[in-house]
């Protein structure tokens, strides 16, 4: 993604997250880091400063996207009371909007200071998009998955169309949170019957879908005049609250379902060592039978760092039928639409048409684009539930966050269309009708001579007449079959190049796809046999323990099992409720 769109977070107050029980569950993790670093796991210090710095920087990105003239960046600057849309030559990129101490722009980065921003609410205002740059609709998508939520933005004008459909659809696959909005409410009187069929039109997709209808004009209109009731038809305050209390505060949960689960985890692997040295403090008959069970633990724990573990089979194989499928996809993809544009060439002559078809073809290729890169990474987000599923039975293992990189511009480096030669002017038809024509006079005028009439008579001029049109109708059919056949090779080269293009993109996504997910499931697995390495050793050093030092040490560790659970219990109580 563009640099611009990774800013450096500002001071936040999370509404849902208050600043006590941000600063309780800071103070918790440093006192957790301590005891980790205590305990030399370095590797669990380094999950847990992850964990501080997702606390730390409590955002929710909300990205608002939609078809162009229909108030996209309207909506935008309505949610937080500003202008935010980007100049002409620049609306290409995203404008992301932020939260600052004061107004700037900088970068493609604007902030204010917001009271929705400062409650932790980024915008990503997306540029819009149509059938005249389908590519760009390509680049907007790939700013979905690395959103909490989407606004689709469309207006009161018209009802949803198949290609806004299509995209809510691709869109929903990739962030689960959408809301529609239906804009400028205020121009058109019937929208609420737009609003209506849009709903029908969601139901009928299988799309349960917020339609919220709003008129980004009204509410600068009621804002300038100071009235709260315009305000409240324009819709608006009803946006920014469903945002407060369907986004920003489930965000929230998520964050703190976040925290708890990786002081779970740390706790649990801190608690192993310790609980297994306490046993062979206790009883050291049992000693050799515990070594023994600790020593089969590691094996196993081994086994899942080893390559050939069966998560890391399930994930080479599953990387290698997942290239093989997006590829396959996309190259059926575009030989239908091969198919399609060939057989429409086969129609008529499409030099007159080709600017046209042109554009056709680059939405259908953007399209084809669009859903294989949709299919990606759902395909990728099942290949890391199949291969957290293999690594631990019951599934109960984090899967990282999957973005894939480098979507943007992704058919920028493909070639234009090549151009055609321009379709017969008039002054060549009548030159080769001329041509005909002449060749048929003077081939009836000579035979008719003999018969002591002039070279030019009525027969000699039918008959030039005759071929002349005869002439101009196959030369038209030879130059519209050479344009068809010109025009089917263009489109044969534009498609292989692609194929190349986007195939060499799709797998330098996918191949990072799949290291992400074998360095997560590696890390997971080495810090397992390290809980189970310093296990194992403390409970071998217990045995050996002298027996003046086995009650001092029972206690010590008594006391530091007790600590590990009373921040786990802390840590549970931020979801109010608690659990051991």
């Amino acid at each position: 993604m563009n640099a611009t769109l990774e800013s450096s977070p500002a001071v936040l107050v999370h509404p849902n997250l208050p600043a006590e029980t941000a600063a309780s569950m800071s103070a918790l993790l440093a006192r957790l880091a301590t005891l980790t670093r205590a305990a030399g796991r370095g590797d669990l210090v380094t999950r847990l400063s992850h964990t501080e710095s997702r606390l730390a920087d409590p955002r929710t990105r909300v990205v608002v996207l939609g078809l162009t003239d229909k108030g996209v960046s309207s909506v935008t600057g309505a949610l937080v009371d500003a202008d935010v849309s980007a100049p002409a030559n620049s609306r290409h990129e995203p404008v992301v909007v932020e939260y600052g101490p004061a107004a700037s722009d900088t970068d493609s980065t604007v902030t204010f200071p917001h009271p929705l921003l400062a409650e932790g609410l980024v915008l990503v205002d997306a540029p819009g998009f149509s059938g005249h740059a389908p590519a760009r609709a390509a680049d907007t998508l790939a700013l979905v998955p690395t959103a909490d939520a989407v606004l689709f933005v469309s207006d009161a004008s018209q009802e949803y169309t198949e290609p806004e459909i299509a995209l809510l659809t691709q869109v929903q696959k990739l962030c689960p949170v959408v809301i529609c909005v239906v804009n400028k409410i205020d121009f058109y009187p019937r929208w609420a019957d737009i609003q209506k069929a849009n709903r029908t039109h969601l139901q009928n997709a299988d799309l349960p879908l917020p339609l919220l209808p709003v008129s980004a004009l009204m509410h600068q209109d009621a804002r300038d005049a100071g009235d709260n009731e315009l305000d409240v038809e324009s819709g608006i305050p009803q946006l920014v609250d469903y945002l407060r209390g369907q986004v920003i505060a489930k965000a929230d949960v998520v964050l703190r379902n976040s925290v708890i689960a990786d002081v779970r985890t740390v706790t649990d692997h801190l608690s192993l060592s310790l609980s297994a040295e306490l046993d062979a403090l206790r009883d050291p008959q049992r000693g050799a039978a515990l070594l023994a069970q600790m020593t089969q633990a590691r094996t196993a724990a081994d086994q899942l760092r080893q390559r050939s573990a069966n998560w890391q089979h399930t994930l080479a194989d599953g990387a290698i039928e997942l290239m093989t499928d997006i590829e396959h996809d996309l190259r059926h993809r575009l030989r239908t639409v091969m198919r399609a544009a060939e057989q429409d060439i086969g129609t008529s002559d499409p030099a007159p048409r080709w600017e046209e078809f042109g554009s056709w073809l680059d939405g259908e290729i953007a399209t084809c684009v669009r859903e294989n890169f949709v299919m990606a990474h759902t395909r990728s987000l099942d290949l890391a539930r199949s291969v957290a599923h293999r690594f631990a039975e019951d599934g109960k293992v984090p899967v990282p966050a999957l973005h894939i990189d480098n979507v943007d511009h992704v058919l920028e480096p493909v070639n234009t269309l090549e151009s055609l030669e321009s379709s017969q002017g008039f002054t060549q038809r009548v030159l080769s009708s001329m041509r005909g024509s002449y060749g048929g006079v003077l081939m009836v005028g000579l035979v008719t001579s003999l018969a002591g009439l002039a070279l030019v008579n009525p027969f000699s001029i039918g008959a030039g007449v005759l071929l002349g049109a005869n002439t101009y109708r196959e030369d038209r059919k030879a130059r519209t079959a050479r344009r068809q056949a010109e025009a089917k090779v263009a489109v044969s080269r534009l498609m292989d190049d692609v194929i190349f293009q986007v195939g060499k993109e799709s797998k330098q996504r996918l191949r990072e796809v799949q290291r992400v997910l074998r360095d997560h499931f590696t890390d997971l697995a080495n810090e397992m046999l390290r809980s189970v390495d310093d296990s194992l050793r403390a409970a071998a050093d217990a045995s050996k323990m002298h027996d003046d030092y086995r009650a001092t040490r029972s206690a010590q560790i008594r006391t530091e099992l007790d600590t590990l659970r009373q921040i786990r219990l802390q840590a549970a109580g931020f979801a109010g409720q608690v659990t051991a």
